[in-house]
């Protein structure tokens, strides 16, 4: 069965019915161990769905008992842990944060055996070309190997292809590519470990290869349910094909309309599409939403309606959307819609004059104004990108107001592993007096007692810190203040400089008790004490957590790695050349609180709701109206978007089918799903205003400095027409 669900109509409310009717019903039989399968994405979605199914169990009077809700993740896990059982040899599982530093070393391998084809690739010798050829083959070598681990490609066979390929001398660059791939999977065999990919890869394998264990999962599972089946990856339909065979029952719901994950994984809204119209596959659709005012939502039907008849593009109408309409709730439903004349009901489209000094301070006012106005509302400012969304912290900080940061990594995640790397670096090297003074500067940013006070002249703090004679006299004084003050350069310090170095050194020699300490618990010791001084920042503390769990699998990874080696690839994270999976709030659970704004991209905003929405930044830049516009990632000198052109010549040389549209180039093709997937974004941005709804632009940025003229959306065009007639 197939559910295509809109926005707001109760995905999660209808797999909790199915699943609590199934096993009231006596469909399965949990004395023997049978129970119903329910396949989610996050973790908050897993824990929620445990809950409700628990409770809607004992409202049947029925023991809550007979079910199992997994993400991909713990699923393919468990089923990897089988295939294990008798074995010492289980790989580790490495998170994003340490495959991209693998894929880095198999670069970095390839670029050293080959230097010459290395640099027969850059159209001239600049640094700055260097550093962008780097980053393209790092992007490219990580869409390479996800599309070729979905479709269970290993290296060798890939390689084995190239060389037998009458055209093998053309395509040397995805030739590249696959030994970069072929060095990646060496790195990983050789430490034990295996990526995200290759976890569900080895469960699909397990199940193959292992007939018996198949017919005990399908018995166990007879009923397998799957959550936001429009982002499920051609593993995951794998891996549950496995486990229902010919006789099981799979339920997939999603929402082809707002699959917003294909140009980053293995996703596309095509597959759950071509489910859908199987003959085989019962589709009962969920049309109906009481979240949205009628405003808002035709306003959405009215994007889904314009693209799939009137947009420029012909395979952006056919492949953007699936032509189903958000209805209102019936009459005396449990989530009637706000009506379009309540208070603070309302939508529109705002052009502002300038970003930094119009739509930025505009967008924040509003919303500031709009939560004044409705006591116990819910307001966000959703944003394209991280880059954006970190202008609007820096002014809400600016302001001094309380907000939900919803961002991934970002200028806060670099601050608090900034802190984090100081007080680790101190630690590797306390000879090292340039790490004292960083040491000192990383607890005053963050407003640390012991480096808070207001300093006169703090180069002047600085040069002192600096000329400190035998630091270990300032820490740990034998011979009381005589020591203290025989270590200082004669004649510099204030008594104001004193009373300030007093309490850094205690702070300090704090810090060096904790020295002896396993590498995650000193990170999560620093973390608590650098974050919880005053109140509590929850925030801060969890990135320094995962900052803590990320330096602890590094160490299991490279068991010979030391606190120095530590300290040096934390410094990666500090200066941005390195990003974690720090889990942002949406996989916690994240509820917006009333009068607070939420600040948020379009994609971590999916799956939540808040009256009045702010989507902002939303112009040609963004949503680029046809081929002709300018998109990210095209360079002159290899003829297009080298991801594409690598991955449909992969397509190409394993299936004789490049995988582009007919008649487009790879290139071509990639830009249409961009155009496709930024559409399907703006649908979820305005599908999360429950009652009001802003859409706005500018008409200048500044960009690398200057100022430059930014061309409107004719998307929005559209949208802010019919509201004009709508009202």
């Amino acid at each position: 069965m197939a559910v295509s669900a809109v926005p707001g109509s109760g995905k999660t409310f209808t797999l909790v019915e199915l699943a609590a009717r199934l096993i009231a019903g006596d469909y399965i039989e949990p004395k023997i161990g049978q129970q119903i399968l329910i396949v989610t994405y996050l973790n908050s979605s897993a824990d929620n769905f445990k809950t409700r199914l628990r409770e809607r169990l004992q409202q049947l009077d029925v023991d809550p008992v007979g079910y199992d809700v997994r993400t991909l993740h713990s699923l393919s896990l468990e089923i990897v842990r089988m295939a294990y059982m008798d074995s010492t040899a289980m790989p580790t599982a490495i998170d994003d944060g340490q495959s991209r530093y693998f894929l880095g070393r198999a670069i970095d391998t390839w670029r050293e055996t080959n230097p010459e084809a290395w640099q027969s690739y850059l159209p001239d010798p600049s640094p700055q070309m260097k550093v962008r050829w780097r980053d393209m083959v790092e992007k490219t070598a990580r869409t390479f190997i996800r599309n070729a681990k979905n479709a269970q490609y290993e290296p060798e066979v890939i390689l084995a292809q190239i060389d037998a390929h009458e055209q093998r001398d053309q395509i040397g660059f995805t030739h590249m590519i696959a030994e970069i791939y072929a060095n990646y999977q060496t790195i990983l065999k050789r430490q034990g470990a295996i990526d995200f990919d290759d976890q569900v890869w080895l469960a699909v394998s397990f199940l193959n290869d292992h007939p018996p264990m198949t017919d005990s999962l399908r018995q166990r599972w007879p009923y397998v349910l799957e959550d936001e089946a429009q982002d499920s990856v051609p593993l995951q339909a794998a891996l549950l094909a496995q486990l229902i065979g010919d006789e099981g029952n799979l339920v997939r719901v999603g929402d082809p309309n707002q699959a917003i994950t294909s140009t980053f994984t293995a996703a596309h809204p095509r597959f759950f599409t071509q489910f859908l119209a199987r003959p085989d596959v019962l589709d009962r659709p969920l049309p109906n939403s009481g979240r949205n005012a009628p405003i808002i939502y035709n306003l959405a039907n009215e994007l889904v309606r314009w693209v799939c008849a009137d947009h420029l593009v012909p395979e952006v109408q056919t492949n953007t959307f699936r032509n189903q309409a958000i209805l209102p709730t019936p009459d005396g439903d449990a989530q009637p819609n706000p009506r379009d004349d309540a208070p603070g009901v309302g939508a529109r489209v705002h052009v502002y004059d300038h970003r930094t000094h119009d739509e930025i301070p505009g967008a924040i006012k509003l919303a500031a104004r709009y939560l004044q106005k409705f006591e116990g509302a819910t307001a966000a400012i959703l944003v394209p990108t991280n880059w954006m969304g970190q202008l609007f912290a820096e002014k809400l900080d600016q302001w001094e107001m309380e907000y939900d940061s919803l961002l991934k990594g970002g200028a806060r995640e670099r601050q608090v592993a900034a802190a984090l790397h100081s007080l680790l670096a101190l630690l590797a090297a306390p000879l090292h007096k340039r790490t004292l003074k960083e040491a000192f500067d990383a607890l005053h940013t963050l407003g640390h007692p012991a480096a808070s006070d207001e300093l006169e002249d703090r180069d002047r703090f600085h040069g002192l810190l600096l000329s400190i004679h035998r630091l270990e006299n300032i820490l740990y004084p034998s011979d009381g203040d005589d020591d203290f003050y025989r270590s200082l350069p004669s004649g510099i310090a204030t008594e104001q400089d004193i009373i300030q170095l007093r309490k850094f050194a205690t702070f300090l020699r704090h810090v060096f008790s904790l020295r002896t300490l396993p590498i995650d618990a000193l990170a999560m010791t620093l973390g608590d004490d650098l974050f919880t001084h005053d109140q509590k920042n929850e925030g801060d503390v969890a990135i320094a957590y995962g900052i803590a769990t990320y330096l602890r699998t590094w160490q299991d990874l490279e068991p010979e790695k030391r606190l120095p080696d530590l300290v040096a690839e934390l410094n990666n994270i500090a200066t941005g050349r390195r990003t974690i999976h720090v889990a942002p709030r949406t996989e916690e659970g994240f509820e917006p609180r009333p009068g607070r704004i939420t600040l948020a991209t379009q994609h971590s905003a999916k799956g939540l709701e808040w009256d009045a929405v702010f989507l902002v930044g939303i112009d040609a830049g963004w949503i680029p109206w046809s081929l002709d516009s300018y998109f990210q990632g095209v360079y002159d000198f290899l003829d297009g978007d080298p991801t594409a052109q690598v991955a449909a010549e992969l397509s190409h040389i394993m299936t004789d089918d490049p995988g582009t549209y007919p008649g487009r180039t790879p290139t071509e093709s990639a830009h249409i799903d961009i155009i496709s997937e930024r559409l399907r974004l703006l649908y979820v941005g305005i599908t999360r205003a429950k009652r009001y709804l802003q859409i706005s632009r500018s008409r200048t940025v500044t960009l690398g400095g200057t100022d430059r003229p930014v061309e409107g959306s004719q998307t929005v065009g559209v949208l802010a027409q019919h509201l004009h007639y709508y009202k």
